[in-house]
């Protein structure tokens, strides 16, 4: 269990005839889990599987179809928003999300750029011609279970290890007011052989994170469907709960 928040959206915003676009879709660069020993030392860009660009890549084709089967908004196609000169002209912000006291790299998602400044957002909602545009922001995390036997800070033995999704959605209307944020996540189900992987080693190999991308995928688009769902669910009148099940 996790608490995520319920789904903040304004429903008088939304509606069948109503059109969206989404302008920004990217995640956290970094896929972050368990390190060997070997590289604790090393810079995160020279160990393989650690950029999510691939990852955020792969989703986001299924990030629109999901968004665009909601029947409570029309989303503008795609292609029609990376290529317009409103999309082209817009300058993008530097790929840097604040968290706390840290500072974390963006990975925008194929021709996306990425946009967090609201008055940005605003203008492409002006400039596109919609009533509203969509920010997507996704993490992914691997979880590890196993290795029951340790060595200091290593843990030897068999272990699973489940990748993690977490999204975010911000959607601003022509006058820059947020008018749907929410979060959630969705993690590995026990039995599902598509995303946990069984790695017989040590913490003190490397990790092979690039074998962790097709579950990260795989979990990322079913993190897209809670997130829909508990909009939809949020248009049809029902509460999201708080407590988000992660799996």
């Amino acid at each position: 269990m996790a608490i995520t928040g319920s789904a903040d959206v304004d429903k008088k915003a939304f509606g069948a005839k109503k059109k969206f676009a989404v302008v920004s879709i990217a995640s956290l660069k970094t896929f972050r889990g368990e390190q060997g020993l070997g590289q604790m030392f090393k810079n995160n860009d020279d160990i393989p599987g650690m950029n999510t660009q691939p990852i955020i890549n792969k989703l986001d084709s299924k990030i629109i179809r999901t968004l665009d089967s909601s029947k409570y908004f029309t989303l503008l196609p795609e292609n029609t928003v990376l290529t317009s000169k409103a999309y082209k002209n817009i300058a993008e912000d530097e790929k840097v999300m604040k968290v706390l006291f840290m500072s974390e790299t963006m990975n925008p998602a194929n021709h996306y750029k990425y946009i967090s400044d609201e008055k940005k957002y605003a203008k492409l909602a002006k400039d596109l011609g919609v009533d509203g545009v969509i920010g997507i922001t996704m993490n992914f995390t691997i979880s590890e279970g196993g290795g029951k036997f340790y060595l200091g800070p290593l843990s030897l033995g068999k272990k699973s290890y489940s990748a993690m999704a977490s999204i975010s959605a911000i959607a601003y209307n022509k006058n820059g007011e947020v008018i749907w944020k929410d979060s959630t996540m969705k993690e590995a189900e026990p039995g599902d052989t598509k995303a946990i992987v069984l790695i017989d080693t040590s913490s003190m190999t490397d990790t092979n994170s690039e074998k962790l991308h097709p579950s990260a995928i795989d979990i990322g688009g079913k993190a897209v469907d809670v997130l829909l769902a508990r909009f939809d669910d949020t248009m049809a009148g029902k509460e999201t709960s708080v407590f988000q099940s992660a799996k």
